[in-house]
Order: structure tokens, then sequence, then C-alpha cells
């Protein structure tokens, strides 16, 4: 009897070891860690309580389930902006296919909630950024990147591609600058395999 016991707890305490030390933790993202989990589990919470909200008849209880939905963006917001204070996500990984005239150096996330992730992007520029109007053209006051999120086999990951544009400071944009590049995606919920952003050309976002 003292045996089976012994054994029961020691069952109880591997159990506990497997789910507090790394053996719930397969769905982290190599690159993008717990966020987009975060993001979905309040993702998944908000979108119950508007299907809730929507089919409720009751006045008091629609009253009820919109400040649940209030205080539940709020704990997103809060859930997420803690993960990223004690988990900074300063390598992300990219390429750059479309041929601009300047090159991505490195990308990090700079905030996000359940809904949306911010990038920003340090950024060489290798050819003078210059507007095709005026008389005669000059330099631009600003310039874009068009980026989209895949998975290892190249799939985009959001319904919507993204974009980037320089951040901080207004041109004249010369060769040899370095410069902040900033923008964002919709739907972080989405980026459980995400593997890296890719960099394509307005031709290729305006087609999708």
């Amino acid at each position: 009897m003292k045996s089976n016991i012994l054994i029961i707890s020691a069952f109880v305490i591997i159990a506990f070891f497997l789910a507090n030390c790394g053996g719930g933790e397969t769905s982290n993202n190599g690159y993008l860690g717990k966020l987009p989990d975060i993001a979905k589990n309040y993702g998944d919470k908000m979108a119950k309580v508007k299907k809730e909200i929507k089919e409720c008849t009751d006045l008091g209880e629609v009253f009820k389930l919109t400040k649940e939905k209030k205080l539940l963006g709020e704990e997103a917001d809060k859930a997420v902006e803690e993960y990223l204070a004690s988990n900074p996500i300063t390598d992300v990984p990219f390429e750059q296919k479309a041929d601009y005239r300047f090159k991505i150096k490195k990308i990090a996330v700079d905030r996000a909630s359940d809904s949306r992730i911010n990038f920003r992007a340090d950024v060489l520029i290798t050819k003078d950024i210059r507007n095709s109007f005026g008389n005669p053209p000059g330099f631009s006051n600003s310039f874009f990147a068009y980026m989209k999120a895949v998975d290892k086999d190249g799939n985009s990951l959001t319904r919507k591609s993204g974009v980037m544009m320089n951040s901080g400071s207004r041109g004249p944009f010369k060769a040899g600058m370095e410069v902040k590049m900033s923008g964002s995606l919709d739907g972080p919920a989405d980026l459980s395999d995400f593997e890296k952003l890719v960099f394509i050309s307005k031709k290729e976002y305006r087609q999708k």
C-alpha cells in the first residue's frame, strides 16, 4: 500500500515538472516566443464575448459583457507589454527580395497588442532616394518597404501584407545614411508558425 502511494506521488511530481518546466511550451515560436500564443488567447476570449453580446437580448447583460470585453482588451495590452519588457525580440529574421534603394540591416519588435505587431528596422541608404515629380525632381521626404510574414514553406500567415516607412527623420535621404523605419502587421495570433519577414516589391504588395 505504502509503495503504491509512493509511486503515485512520484507520477504527480513528474507531471508537475513537465507542466511547469517546458513540457507545455511546444507551441512557442522560435523567433517570436509566446507572443502569438498570448495574442491568440486574448483574441479568442474577446471573440467569445463579442459573440455573446451579439446574441444577447438582455440590456443589462449586454452592458456587463461590453465592460468585460473592454477589460479583456486592457488586460491583453498589459500582458503583451509585460511579456515584451521581459522578453525583448531584437533580432527578427527577414529576407529582402525587392530591389529597394536601401538595405535593411536589422529588425526588432517595437511593440504589439492582441491584434497588431509593430516592427522597427535599421536601414542603410544605398542610393539617393529621389521622387519622380517636380521640376526638376528632388529628394523624397519619405520612403517605404512592403512586407509579409511567412512560414518555413513561404506561405503568407496574415490576411494582409504590411508597410514600413522611415521614422524619426525626413529627407533628403542620401547614399550612406543610416536611418530607421517602422511598420506593422495585423494578426499576431496568426504567427505561431512564423519563420521570417519577406520584403516584397510595391507591385506585388498591390497585387495581394
